[in-house]
């Protein structure tokens, strides 16, 4: 009797409050690989689990951010050789409910990576790439569903590099990624972007130095900053303090992971780039949205 109490009480259960590790991704399936997703460290800490847009055309995983309406960004560029990590780079609006995608737009030339996006406090969207900046009307560009013009784009000089972006408390904040050793974490306010033409040193408000192979970043509902660390072989979830880049918990989750994004009820969207057509030789395959309760990781 007990045992079909409990079994009836976890039906009544919505499916977002369960761990997705046993239920089947949602969103189109890849067709160039029939592998098993890899098992990751975490997993019940996930409870949404959808296949990454454009698998099959080739593209890569890189941003996430959540838009006003709720729909997961994730942005990527085209590239299936190991050697070329850049090509044509596109934005996705995913439901966060079942993984379909509710609009795209292509990037202009000049971003070929796209590796962090983020929302402004207008609702602008920002797109990093290594050496640009961004800056996007994001109800425009998905109504077009073309390649978007920029409203504006600004350079960036040393030492400032977009490999990912968050944007928090009215700045943006620029990480740069580095294989062989730290990192850097740098805040510019947002509001003094407009009288610049190209962004450096000078624009700099806060910086501090993050682990080697930061991949992403995003500020919890606390002010608490999170960064993802990734390779072929490692893939973890960094909480920080935000004021010095002290890391205060670490915690394993797929290899691969790509950049963050916190929703309105605290939880966190990532992406992972292991198993799409340029990383497929990797021995995780997991090229999936998902999303993490931050109170489930162990």
């Amino acid at each position: 009797m007990r045992r079909h109490l409990a079994a009836a009480l976890v039906a009544l259960l919505p499916a977002a409050a369960l761990p997705a590790a046993g239920q089947p991704p949602g969103g189109a399936a890849p067709t160039y690989a029939d592998r098993p997703l890899s098992e990751i460290p975490n997993a019940t800490a996930i409870d949404r689990r959808f296949w990454a847009p454009g698998l099959d055309e080739g593209y890569v995983p890189q941003g996430i951010t959540v838009a006003p309406d709720g729909a997961v960004l994730v942005s990527g560029y085209r590239s299936t050789d190991p050697k070329v990590g850049g090509g044509p780079a596109r934005i996705w609006a995913i439901d966060p409910r079942n993984g379909s995608i509710r609009g795209s737009f292509d990037l202009p030339e000049g971003f070929a990576h796209a590796g962090g996006i983020a929302m402004g406090a207008d609702g602008r969207l920002w797109v990093a790439d290594t050496r640009l900046l961004g800056r996007f009307d994001l109800a425009r560009a998905l109504a077009e569903g073309d390649t978007a013009a920029a409203e504006r784009t600004w350079p960036l000089g040393a030492p400032l590099r977009g490999s990912f972006l968050s944007h928090h408390g009215g700045r943006l904040w620029l990480g740069a990624w580095n294989p062989n050793g730290e990192g850097q974490m740098s805040a510019l306010r947002e509001d003094a972007l407009e009288a610049a033409d190209a962004l450096d040193g000078r624009h700099v408000e806060v910086t501090f130095p993050i682990p080697s192979r930061a991949q992403g970043a995003a500020f919890d509902p606390a002010g608490a900053m999170w960064i993802t660390r990734s390779s072929s072989r490692i893939g973890e979830l960094l909480k920080l303090d935000p004021a010095d880049g002290r890391v205060l918990a670490t915690y394993p989750t797929a290899v691969g992971i790509e950049d963050i994004g916190f929703d309105a009820d605290g939880h966190l969207w990532s992406v992972s780039e292991a198993g799409s057509r340029r990383w497929l030789a990797w021995t995780t395959f997991y090229p999936l949205l998902f999303r993490i309760d931050p109170a489930r990781l162990r």
